[in-house]
């Protein structure tokens, strides 16, 4: 029974350690500093930088990690606003012409239809 009290005892002591081995640091402000501001423009990456400089201001480690946490939160926003914001072109298929009748449109293609070729002769 004294084993167990005194395993439970470390573990509590144990687990306020845990958790500051999880906070995000201050100094890890500059790596977040030089990502924020490769980011495309936008409302979240607005939001990013705003919680950055509430990061630069914060009085103590558990407020500094509160605010990178956002910042981390708004910029994955962001990089995820640059990726939806230029969708990828469909590629260009080439059509039949008298030359490649193997091509989309023309008599000797055995493929599926293609938007903008015409129908097969």
């Amino acid at each position: 029974m004294r084993w167990e009290i005194a395993a439970v005892a470390l573990l509590l002591a144990l687990a306020p350690a845990a958790a500051r081995a999880e906070l995000l640091l201050c100094s890890e402000i500059p790596a977040a500093q030089r990502y924020v501001e490769g980011l495309p423009p936008g409302p979240d990456a607005a939001k990013a930088h705003e919680h950055l400089d509430a990061a630069k201001h914060a009085a103590s480690d558990q407020e500094c990690d509160k605010e990178l946490r956002q910042v981390d939160l708004y910029a994955r926003r962001a990089a995820g606003e640059k990726r939806d914001a230029a969708p990828e072109p469909p590629p260009q298929v080439p059509c039949a012409d008298w030359l490649h009748q193997d091509r989309p449109g023309g008599s000797d293609y055995h493929g599926p239809p293609v938007a903008g070729c015409p129908a097969g002769r």
